[in-house]
């Protein structure tokens, strides 16, 4: 049985389209995909010297004065300096170091081989780049927040980047989770130990999204969740929550093992000489696919891509990043959180946000 015409028709408007295709299976990349050969040169030019600065430095300091020194340089790529320039500014977390090891503390996940991981999945995540962490939700949850996003996807605008896909923004932090049923995206303890095991204590939420691919959409360029290549720990975690059950046939995210070790981002890579041509596939992908209520962690420096929903059935998941604490948000936490869900949270839960009172201004 397909979703309700109902309910369909509520993701149209905010997915950017006015109908369903008739064909499911023609290949539909995401607007913000380009395939113009001389477009993808310049942005693996980019890329690759982006990526080539940042790993020819071992901490925050050595890598200033690499990009610094680069800046005067006559080859020099506009903007790019200060760019990375962004990512190393001082006083990038809101809350003292204290207050997220508090968090850490109260979670059980100090020690490093803490028992909320197991050892397997620990071996997946550092070799891997990935991990299925199992059904955390229940009906009962995936019931109610089914019902919350098909309601609030109405209000949402069209998001012509991605055509054929409904998403909100902010979702934890956002008015819609002003009772905590979202609560267990950005803080479920088996999430925050994989953030743990891949960052180390000193982390933060970044931000969080909601990302339904309508049928005969979804497909994704191949790319990682950061702007070049990082060799060595990640600066970025992400989690997928199967909020319906991932399938080979409704856009389940596609993976290539071992590609956080590579130290390269797919925009930086070639293919016969050529810049790689993200809408295609790439040897050793592989699906990940799961029950509905599981979390999908990944160190986002993974390669990885949403593929077609080739169904007549949504495919609705929840997105939640993390980052290290002295890097820059993709959310501003503070301009972004809804005050019924600031006032309930606890010291724990505002210390995964890296915010506090003094931080609010508009309440």
């Amino acid at each position: 049985m397909t979703e309700t015409q109902n309910v369909m028709d509520q993701y149209l408007k905010a997915a950017g389209i006015t109908e369903l295709p008739e064909d499911l299976t023609e290949p539909r990349a995401a607007a913000n995909v380009t395939h113009e050969p001389r477009a993808r040169r310049n942005s693996y030019e980019r890329c690759v010297t982006a990526t080539r600065l940042w790993n020819s430095a071992n901490n925050d300091e050595q890598r200033l004065h690499v990009i610094r020194d680069y800046a005067s340089s006559d080859s020099s790529i506009p903007g790019l300096a200060e760019l990375m320039q962004s990512f190393l500014l001082p006083g990038l977390h809101r809350l003292p170091p204290s207050e997220i090891e508090y968090a850490i503390d109260e979670l059980g996940l100090t020690a490093p081989d803490n028992t909320v991981l197991l050892k397997a999945e620990r071996q997946a995540l550092d070799v891997d780049g990935y991990v299925n962490l199992g059904v955390l939700l229940d009906e009962d949850q995936l019931s109610r927040m089914r019902v919350r996003y098909d309601n609030a996807i109405e209000a949402e605008s069209p998001q012509t980047r991605y055509d054929g896909i409904g998403r909100i923004n902010d979702t934890v932090i956002c008015s819609m989770n002003h009772d905590g049923l979202l609560d267990p995206l950005f803080m479920h303890p088996r999430l925050l130990a994989a953030v743990r095991h891949l960052m180390g204590i000193h982390t933060k939420y970044i931000g969080s999204n909601y990302h339904c691919p309508l049928p005969g959409y979804g497909h994704q360029g191949i790319h990682a969740d950061y702007i070049w290549g990082v060799e060595g720990s990640p600066e970025v975690v992400n989690a997928v929550w199967m909020l319906d059950e991932f399938t080979e046939d409704n856009g389940a995210t596609r993976v290539v093992p071992g590609s956080h070790r590579w130290g390269r981002h797919p925009t930086g890579d070639l293919v016969n000489g050529e810049p790689r041509n993200a809408k295609d596939e790439v040897e050793g992908q592989v699906l990940i696919t799961g029950r509905a209520g599981s979390c999908f962690v990944y160190n986002a420096h993974l390669w990885h891509g949403g593929t077609q929903n080739r169904t007549l059935q949504l495919r609705r998941a929840q997105h939640t990043f993390f980052s290290r604490s002295n890097r820059p948000s993709s959310t501003d936490v503070p301009a972004a959180i809804d005050q019924v869900v600031f006032e309930r949270l606890g010291r724990v839960e505002r210390a995964i946000l890296d915010i506090g009172p003094e931080h609010i201004t508009r309440f």
